[in-house]
């Protein structure tokens, strides 16, 4: 059996295909199906990694895509840590079969294992993540954000200087918020922290989501019709 590193806590964000000035950071953004051939659902997948040290996590592995290994022995790195920005299938369907192919740590948002419980997927998981959270790997630090409202759970990373955002923000969009009488609140309440915890990040700031095209904090914080 496959010994697994020990990873202290610390916090961390990862860029996407991008050097960061503060953190050498490089991110290869893939678009993963989550869904089936005959009816596909693409989803963002990153491997973050810092060339130095030749370490890389894996976020949102919506899918066991056969790239992420291809393009992790391309680099020369080691992916080290899987992340969830929140516990969807659609975000967390490859969690079992990326922690073992890497022999990887798994980190989920401790407020989502509601989610993970049902889906069968809570017993693989080895660290839940808090806000505020700090994650050292292999050299470089991943920053947890609570942003919850598209599920219980859902975190950002902020790694190098650049944003994981999940489904919290998108370009020209927010999250969606469970339906029913009180969806409306729950929105509102979702805008407030992006407002408060992501729109307070530097405006040139990478936005990386899990669906769609990357854009920044400034582009959103100008453009966004749910942030104006």
């Amino acid at each position: 059996m496959i010994r697994r590193r020990r990873l202290h806590l610390a916090l961390l964000l990862l860029p996407a295909v991008l050097l960061a000035a503060s953190d050498p950071v490089l991110v290869k953004r893939f678009v993963v199906n989550a869904g089936t051939p005959a009816e596909p659902f693409p989803v963002n997948s990153y491997l973050v990694s810092q060339p130095q040290s030749r370490s890389a996590v894996l976020i949102d592995p919506g899918a066991d895509d056969e790239r992420f290994a291809a393009v992790a022995a391309e680099l020369g790195v080691q992916v080290l840590m899987v992340l969830n920005t929140h516990g969807h299938l659609d975000h967390s369907a490859g969690n079992a079969a990326c922690r073992e192919r890497f022999a990887a740590t798994l980190a989920a948002p401790a407020a989502d294992r509601p989610l993970y419980e049902k889906s069968g997927g809570a017993g693989i998981v080895d660290i839940w993540l808090a806000d505020k959270q700090a994650l050292d790997v292999g050299g470089f630090t991943v920053q947890v954000l609570a942003t919850p409202g598209h599920s219980p759970g859902s975190v950002c990373f902020l790694i190098g200087g650049q944003l994981f955002s999940g489904d919290t923000l998108f370009s020209g969009g927010v999250g969606s918020v469970p339906e029913g009488k009180n969806q409306e609140k729950a929105l509102k309440a979702l805008v407030q922290v992006i407002r408060k915890k992501l729109l307070a990040l530097p405006e040139g700031t990478p936005v990386w989501p899990g669906h769609g095209r990357p854009t920044t904090i400034g582009e959103e914080a100008l453009l966004n019709p749910f942030l104006n």
